[in-house]
């Protein structure tokens, strides 16, 4: 690692150089964070998976019942191989591709492929129903997600986790907790400040247009 820094080292300007330097300075807060973590209502948990739960059956009750009307049968959505014969074998849609690591193109029901077959109009109510299905699975997943025994959950940051200089999340280092930087604004409810403290949210207004606009003005002296 240290013959690579060196050479890396040098190709640094004083940009790169100073990014680097930033990135090791995050190592002290990030490891306080991963420590921390962020408490949990659980009883407020408890109460939102038991609303989604519900919200879940009765999105699948309707989807039965339009395909017991529409094919004879119900499947299990969860099930890639009973949707790939639902939706290419028996409504004959276009089959959808997708490569491997392999380079070997296969058969999928991923969300792409369901997209573009929602346009189809004998597919669109059926696949509306999985889409939604899938989306509440995913949220229900996010708040049953494993806390520690001091009700508080938590996330390993990756300082250098993407190329545009993001952190990535994933699982604390004692295999509990996930992804917790992609919670949408209703499951955020269960995830409470500790005893005399506050949440913020901090975001740059228009940070990306304004942005653009700069890089208009220094490029081409265009302010429009």
């Amino acid at each position: 690692t240290f013959e690579v820094l060196e050479v890396i080292e040098k190709q640094l300007d004083n940009v790169t150089h100073a990014t680097y330097e930033f990135s090791k300075s995050l190592q002290a807060p990030v490891l306080d964070m991963r420590l921390r973590g962020v408490l949990v209502d659980q009883q407020w948990r408890d109460r939102v998976i038991a609303d989604y739960e519900k919200d879940l059956a009765f999105i699948e009750y309707n989807l039965n019942r339009i395909l017991i009307e529409g094919i004879g049968q119900a499947i299990n959505w969860n099930s890639p191989a009973q949707l790939k014969n639902l939706l290419y074998q028996k409504l004959k849609l276009p089959i959808q591709k997708k490569r491997n690591t392999k380079g070997e193109y296969h058969e999928t029901v991923d969300r792409d492929a369901l997209e573009k077959l929602e346009n189809y109009f004998l597919a669109q109510p059926i696949i509306s129903h999985i889409l939604a299905l899938r989306d509440t699975g995913k949220k229900i997943a996010v708040l049953k997600t494993s806390i520690d025994s001091d009700g508080r959950m938590r996330t390993s940051y990756n300082i250098a986790g993407t190329a545009t200089g993001r952190f990535s999340s994933n699982l604390s280092d004692l295999g509990t907790g996930g992804n917790l930087q992609n919670v949408e604004e209703r499951l955020r409810r269960p995830f409470i400040a500790d005893p005399g403290m506050k949440f913020a949210y901090l975001d740059l207004e228009q940070a990306e247009r304004r942005l653009v606009g700069a890089i208009e003005w220094n490029l081409f002296s265009d302010g429009r």
